[in-house]
């Protein structure tokens, strides 16, 4: 994202620093803070418990917006998108000769709504040279590890916000046009599922419906797009999750926080143990209030 001098109270929000006290948290929201403290634990759990035989080590980062940082090594390497500043060619072709130079054996991009030259209306007869990249828009690609066949998707859309591209109206469900293949191993969009790495609630509702809705869910999702998000967990499918949503959602909260106890509590005594979890990753390598954080990539095996 990028935001200009005259800030919206959405984008103050956007922007707002990562860092406040639990206490100050609990006393403006205390149902929600409560909720969130009872899920990070069952995710930590979760991610201990998410262990494959044949790891493979992916490296995922996101809203690198010109910079470069030192990325480390791993078997695949995942840019979820705003790879430019001000979506100039210039700028991109700097950006994939970066990623390029990168050792890791698959190399996987999209776009974000900042690639302005990306979008169908503004390219040139001139394409785009990716190339070791996999660039990915609505598409995807199967890579070959010799252990391990790993399909991944990607798609550049988020809800719309302020004048960039490859955005939609929030209250429009794209993702059934876009067809997300069902036997996916890697999702990658820009911007997150509402309420996971989103700072509470500014993922799309429908991305995150998509993913319940799957029956097979994919193991990794990488995104960006909400710098404030920054971070890893591993979701469990299960009435937890459908419970702790329902209370960042705002919907009858002292409900589902009751929900979200129980559901606790069967997992704790052994009655309930999910047996799909994915793990989310909001990979965005910029951040604080105005943008002056440089974070690293997130790795993750799966």
């Amino acid at each position: 994202m990028e935001f200009g001098g005259n800030e919206t109270g959405l984008d103050a929000l956007l922007r707002r620093s990562e860092q406040e006290s639990i206490r100050r948290r609990l006393l403006r929201s205390p149902v929600t803070v409560i909720a969130e403290l009872i899920y990070r634990h069952f995710s930590l759990r979760a991610e201990r418990s998410h262990i494959n035989e044949q790891p493979v080590r992916v490296v995922c980062i996101s809203d690198t917006h010109n910079t470069q940082p030192a990325l480390p090594d791993g078997d695949i390497l995942i840019h979820a998108g705003d790879l430019t500043q001000s979506g100039t060619r210039a700028e991109l072709e700097a950006q994939i000769e970066w990623l390029h130079s990168q050792p890791h054996r698959f190399k996987v991009v999209i776009a974000g709504n900042h690639e302005l030259c990306l979008d169908q209306k503004q390219l040139t007869e001139r394409s785009i040279d990716w190339r070791s990249l996999h660039y990915l828009e609505n598409s995807s690609v199967t890579l070959d590890l010799g252990c391990r066949r790993l399909k991944v998707f990607g798609s550049p859309y988020t809800p719309k916000h302020g004048n960039w591209v490859f955005q939609y109206a929030r209250a429009e469900n794209i993702w059934d046009d876009i067809s997300i293949p069902a036997n996916l191993d890697i999702l990658v969009t820009h911007g997150p599922p509402r309420t996971h790495l989103d700072l509470g609630r500014f993922g799309c509702q429908f991305l995150r419906e998509w993913l319940w809705s799957a029956q097979r869910k994919p193991c990794l999702h990488v995104f960006g797009h909400v710098h404030g998000g920054y971070g890893k967990e591993t979701v469990a499918w299960d009435g937890l999750q459908r419970a702790y949503e329902g209370v960042m959602d705002g919907k009858v909260k002292y409900t589902n926080l009751v929900s979200l106890g129980y559901h606790a509590l069967l997992r704790v005594v052994g009655i309930v143990n999910p047996t799909q979890r994915t793990v989310f990753v909001n990979a965005a390598a910029v951040g604080g209030v105005r943008d002056e954080k440089q974070r690293g990539a997130i790795s993750v095996d799966i």
